[in-house]
């Protein structure tokens, strides 16, 4: 590569200009792309959205399985100047309507459906009837929805299929420069709306600029050495931070391979990482856990791969190394990092030594300036020691879908973002991850706020109160687990009617998978009578 970009539409040109004959994308479904191809699927999608009426600042909303129309329409966006919104493909009919409603997205692009996630079904739901008339979406409560795209199948009144979207775009006889659009980006720009939990029980909006390529880039090269030779594959969700610039991002900015998996299915990666002769291969613990220890796991079919990151929640040191030994990766580097972080802020290095990459997280990237503070005095930790890690420097550039009341608790007056995650420093520079402030759970790599889930348990007819932690879960890392108090007028509440009643309303990583009826005196309390957290998981039986 000539130089680093500032852009992720500088990239993509610079990309698809030097490597356009390599392979690009390999979709789940078979279908195979070139840079050439996939540039060419790209300036179409970016002709189509300018006819739609996008422009830059606008928002478009993208509520799809891993897919290479998820890669066609991030840089069409990106080209375009358009903010790019992703939404969890397993959210219910709720979560993506406030998602939708906060973005304030102008566009958005889904699928009819799939597996048992039912899109056009919770459409529907969100509009109470109707999504619309023509091909204009009309729903109530999200006036900035003026279009819904289907990537598959036919059309339906309030929508319109991207084939005919294409078709129509081709015949107007629109021509784009996209270098030009390309060349206009500036890396201050804001290219994402990624949404996270947060302890305020909301869903809040990390809006990321384009300027997160060059740290993409910068942790692909010294980390792990990646170039065009590389086949990364998509081993979680593209719809997170993780999945997007590990995957999507980290390859493209290389002119490698993308290898698309549609869901996690431990038997399916054993045999894509065989076939495809993966090269890079990351996860989160519970995920690569799972690859190691399928039935149909066998070394010989991961005798490509060299490479994988791994984060998103801690992994005891026996699983890494059984992970390392049965994949037989050459460097398996554990990262700190997080949305606002722009998924990556701390690595170890290719050059370090394996104990460095598979029990700290590295170093801090360029660009980042991170300080220790702790968390109960406030004071900046010098030296050797523990705190919370505060970060400046080129972070997200601030929070959607917050009050400002709401978003003071993220920020320091003097600029810094407080993580809420408690880092160590060792002697010689590099950092552990020791545990979180924010009462956060981490479902299998997914984050999920205790009173997020609070919120939607306390609307259940029979519950008079509801506390929920996080519970140690071999596979998952961690599990929602509810504590209940039911109306004196109630006589009992099973685990699986709660579960049933909840998988409606929330998404199923969300989903309590432990119950404790609780009566009113059964609580811990503080000496200031507030309900002690901290001490439930002790009362569920082993």
């Amino acid at each position: 590569m000539s130089k680093i970009p500032q852009t992720v539409a500088e990239a993509f040109i610079q990309t698809t200009n030097r490597v356009p004959e390599r392979e690009a994308v390999v979709g789940a479904d078979g279908r195979r792309y070139s840079y050439a191809q996939v540039r060419q699927e790209v300036e179409r999608l970016t002709i189509a959205l300018h006819t739609l009426g996008c422009k830059p600042g606008d928002r478009v909303a993208v509520w799809l399985a891993n897919c290479p129309e998820w890669v066609f329409a991030e840089f069409a966006c990106a080209v375009l100047g358009v903010l790019i919104v992703p939404i969890n493909a397993r959210f219910r009919a709720g979560e993506a309507a406030y998602v939708l409603k906060s973005a304030r997205a102008k566009m958005l692009i889904t699928q009819h459906s799939f597996l048992s996630n039912d899109y056009l079904e919770r459409l529907y739901q969100m509009a109470d009837g109707d999504i619309g008339h023509g091909e204009t979406a009309a729903i109530a409560g999200l006036p900035d929805l003026q279009s819904v795209v289907l990537v598959d199948g036919a059309a339906v009144p309030g929508t319109i299929s991207l084939a005919e979207l294409l078709a129509r775009a081709a015949q107007g006889n629109v021509s784009l420069d996209i270098e030009a659009l390309a060349a206009a980006r500036r890396p201050e720009e804001p290219a994402w709306i990624f949404w996270t939990s947060g302890t305020t029980g909301r869903p809040k909006g990390a809006v990321l600029p384009h300027y997160c390529i060059s740290n993409v880039w910068n942790w692909t090269t010294m980390a792990a050495r990646m170039d065009q030779n590389d086949r990364v594959l998509t081993s979680f969700p593209v719809f997170y931070v993780g999945g997007n610039f590990w995957c999507i991002l980290a390859a493209m900015v290389h002119g490698a391979t993308l290898v698309m998996s549609a869901t996690f299915d431990a038997d399916a990666i054993v045999q894509c990482c065989r076939d495809e002769k993966i090269t890079v291969l990351s996860g989160i613990p519970f995920m690569l856990k799972e690859i190691v220890h399928d039935p149909l796991f066998d070394p010989d079919a991961f005798a490509s791969v060299r490479v994988g990151f791994f984060g998103g929640a801690s992994m005891p040191h026996a699983d890494i190394v059984t992970l390392v030994e049965r994949i037989g990766y050459e460097h398996f580097i554990q990262i700190y990092g997080m949305t606002e972080l722009h998924g990556i802020s701390m690595t170890s290095l290719a050059s370090d030594s394996q104990e460095h990459q598979l029990t700290t997280c590295g170093k801090s990237l360029p660009g980042f300036e991170v300080q220790l503070v702790d968390p109960e005095s406030g004071v900046v930790v010098e030296g050797v020691g523990a705190g919370e890690a505060w970060y400046k420097g080129r972070t997200h550039l601030g929070y959607e879908g917050l009050s400002e009341t709401e978003l003071d608790q993220f920020y320091t007056p003097d600029g810094f973002f407080k993580t809420g995650d408690v880092l160590h420093r060792r002697a010689d520079g590099r950092y552990e991850f020791i545990t979180r402030v924010k009462d956060l759970i981490k479902v299998g790599g997914e984050n999920v706020a205790a009173a997020e889930i609070e919120s939607v348990l306390k609307h259940h007819p029979k519950i008079f109160n509801v506390q929920v932690v996080g519970v140690v879960d071999d596979w998952r890392g961690e599990v929602p687990a509810a504590f209940i108090e039911l109306h004196p007028e109630t006589a009992d509440l099973s685990l699986e009617e709660l579960r049933q009643w909840a998988r409606a309303k929330m998404a199923p990583f969300k989903v309590p998978r432990r119950l404790k009826l609780m009566q009113a005196d059964d609580w811990p309390r503080t000496s200031s009578a507030k309900i002690a957290r901290f001490q439930l998981s002790s009362l569920l039986p082993e």
